[in-house]
């Protein structure tokens, strides 16, 4: 986590690292290796790992494509914001 002051615990869960801001109130959820850029901040641990699981379940789906992550997230995002 380059450039942030880490205080508080890290939870490493499925290759991403989830870091408590404040407990139980403010969790950061970082990337993979080598670039642990981050990626979301969410309530709860519990909802970091469901959110691990569901990107997870994406890169999965996505397999072989062209597309990338990112390029589906920016697709997901403007469906939502129609």
């Amino acid at each position: 986590m380059p450039g942030t002051v880490a205080t508080g615990r890290n939870i490493f869960y499925r290759g991403y690292v989830i870091h408590e801001d404040v407990p139980t109130i403010c969790y950061s959820i970082y990337d993979r290796r080598p670039d642990r850029t981050e990626l979301a901040t969410v309530g709860t641990s519990l909802y970091a790992m469901k959110w691990v699981d569901s990107r997870i379940a994406i890169e999965e789906k996505l397999g072989d494509t062209q597309v990338t992550i990112q390029e589906l997230l920016l697709l997901a995002r403007g469906m939502l914001a129609a």
